[in-house]
């Protein structure tokens, strides 16, 4: 074989690699996602791509950038348990929160999209969260009641995605049958749909103005906060059923 037809040969495995990218990518995008996820998705996508391409000429994948959200939430706990500035905590954590807008769109534009990563942005996701909630507790910005029934909705929302995939993974399966259960339910199940988006979005925005009140004189912050704290727990409601509703 000549020099020649191994780049031939390199070019078709190249080839065959990103229309498999490619595949993964639709599949993610397309699955079961309802037109206002899939525009938003594709419009995030479209507006952070000139960012995506300097990441992909630069190495940097969406999975460290992952990383750094958790790397930032650490720093985010020492600041606080070494009694730096309140201010100097949340800009850390906006940083993080940050990460979690860009890590999607660069998974999915420079066709980056991992079973792995999937998993690393919920749990990122939850850290950043639980930090938070612990400092909405410690000064006291959200009546506890409200903290405990947001919690739980989400541990019951936690139980209807994962009980199924659960019980089927621990039955055991071969090794082929577990692959393609971890996969199916990764880039599927994970997922989140409108209402789980809009949840989150209640969440984290609720507390950003709750904890911003702390640092910032805007007027009725905290109001707008516990009042989006109120619609996320709404959301967690009804993102429940949709859930349950899948799951039967």
């Amino acid at each position: 074989m000549n020099k020649q037809q191994i780049k031939e040969r390199l070019e078709k495995l190249k080839e065959k690699g990103r229309a498999e990218r490619q595949k993964i990518k639709r599949l993610v995008i397309k699955r079961k996602d309802d037109f206002l996820t899939a525009l938003e998705k594709n419009w995030r996508d479209w507006a952070l791509r000139p960012l995506t391409d300097i990441f992909k000429k630069t190495g940097i994948t969406a999975n460290q950038i992952t990383y750094l959200g958790f790397i930032l939430i650490g720093i985010a706990i020492w600041l606080n348990q070494q009694g730096y500035d309140l201010k100097t905590q949340l800009f850390i954590l906006i940083i993080a929160a940050i990460t979690d807008a860009i890590d999607g769109p660069t998974a999915r534009n420079n066709n980056d999209v991992t079973i792995l990563g999937t998993w690393l942005d919920h749990l990122r996701d939850g850290a950043l969260i639980a930090w938070a909630t612990y400092l909405i507790y410690k000064f006291n910005l959200l009546n506890l009641q409200l903290i405990i029934i947001l919690w739980s909705l989400q541990l019951i929302l936690i139980w209807i995605t994962l009980k199924d995939f659960l019980i089927q993974y621990l039955r055991g399966l071969s090794d082929t049958e577990e692959k393609v259960l971890i996969t199916k339910f990764s880039l599927d199940n994970l997922q989140a749909s409108l209402t789980g988006r809009m949840q989150f979005f209640c969440w984290t925005t609720g507390y950003g103005f709750l904890l911003g009140s702390l640092v910032l004189t805007i007027p009725y912050a905290a109001t707008v906060g516990q009042s989006l704290v109120i619609l996320a727990i709404i959301f967690s409601a009804l993102n429940i059923s949709e859930s349950y509703k899948k799951s039967i």
